[in-house]
């Protein structure tokens, strides 16, 4: 699968992985694994609600690394791995729009791209897109 450039990532550390289903897994510290693996938990429905509204999941995998506190932003979508900050891992769910919105990326971002950063918008916007119809489906669409 040809990737962009800026989509290539490597992880380094003393990490774990947890599967939370066929195909999907979380990974982090070993001392933060089954917090993390339960906040992520659902993360394959997410994944089937994004094939619904689009069609299917173009990767084999899709993992969640949660990186220490010093990774600054939300999330990072890679192709099969999704990057997360531990701050959106608060054992309430309430920050799975940011895990929402890196799965969309997938489709829009991964699978398609923009051809100069002058467009990036065009990621963004449709990703965000993407993100709000998968919180409706998931909490209803009064509640997005």
């Amino acid at each position: 699968m040809p990737v962009p450039s800026y989509l290539i990532s490597i992880c380094v550390g003393v990490l774990d992985e947890k599967f939370v289903s066929d195909w999907c897994s979380i990974i982090s510290e070993p001392s933060h694994l089954e917090f993390c693996a339960n906040e992520f938990a659902e993360v394959e429905k997410f994944l089937k609600i994004a094939e619904e509204i689009l069609f299917a999941y173009p990767l084999k995998y899709y993992k969640v690394i949660v990186l220490p506190p010093s990774f600054a932003y939300g999330g990072m979508e890679n192709p099969v791995t999704t990057f997360v900050t531990p701050s959106i891992v608060i054992g309430d769910w309430s920050a799975i729009n940011v895990v929402c919105h890196e799965i969309a990326h997938s489709w829009t971002g991964n699978l398609v791209t923009n051809s100069s950063w002058e467009d990036f918008w065009l990621n963004e916007g449709f990703t965000w897109y993407l993100e709000s119809k998968m919180m409706a489906w998931l909490t209803g669409p009064e509640d997005f």
